[in-house]
Formats: C-alpha cells, sequence, structure tokens
C-alpha cells in the first residue's frame, strides 16, 4: 500500500520555474513521439471498412532513441537530469494510455 501526504510549503515562487519547465519537457516529448507516427490502414474483419492505426516510423523503445531524446532536452535544461528523465517517462505513459484508449474506440486521433 502507497499512502501520500500533502505537506504545507512557502516555496511556490521558487517551484514554479522548475514546473514550468517540466510541463514543457513533457509537451516537448509529446510532440517529437506524435511527429513520429504513421497511420496504418487495417480492414476490419467481417465488414468492408478500414481502420486508422497508429504505428511508430521508428523504434521509439530503442535505447538509442531515447538517449537521443533525453540529450536534446538536457540541452537547455537547468535543473537536475533525473526530472528530464521523468518528464520522458511520464509522455511515454501518457502516450501508451491513448493509443490504448484509442484502438478501443474510447479517444480521437487528434492531439
Amino acid at each position: 500500500m502507497l499512502r501520500s501526504y500533502s505537506l504545507q510549503h512557502e516555496r511556490g515562487e521558487e517551484l514554479e520555474p522548475l514546473l514550468r519547465e517540466y510541463r514543457d519537457a513533457v509537451n516537448r516529448v509529446l510532440e517529437e513521439l506524435w511527429d513520429n507516427i504513421e497511420w496504418e490502414k487495417r480492414k476490419i474483419p467481417g465488414k468492408k471498412q478500414y481502420r486508422l492505426l497508429p504505428k511508430y516510423k521508428v523504434d521509439i523503445h530503442s535505447g538509442k532513441y531515447k538517449k537521443k531524446l533525453r540529450e536534446s532536452l538536457l540541452q537547455e535544461w537547468p535543473f537536475a537530469a533525473h526530472w528530464v528523465d521523468s518528464a520522458i517517462k511520464t509522455a511515454y505513459s501518457i502516450l501508451k494510455s491513448w493509443r490504448k484508449n484509442y484502438v478501443k474506440g474510447d479517444r480521437k486521433r487528434n492531439k
């Protein structure tokens, strides 16, 4: 079981730049991943219809690709590098969740 507690802090103005940069990093990773999606037309079994399914142009799960992505984000990153790793992991999780819901028909194709 995991428990979390909220703590009061007086450092909101010091945390704001980190949170903004983190959000922007996640958005940059999502944009990069989205640009590497191509749409594959697949026939629906038993019907005359086709369905567009997302397919990646590059192997986004390869170590080389992730390293290149990490290095590009670290170029202008003023904070600790583990925040970049977390942003990449978060973006991958968001895209994985979207893809799963899209295939089930719960999400649309737009960003």
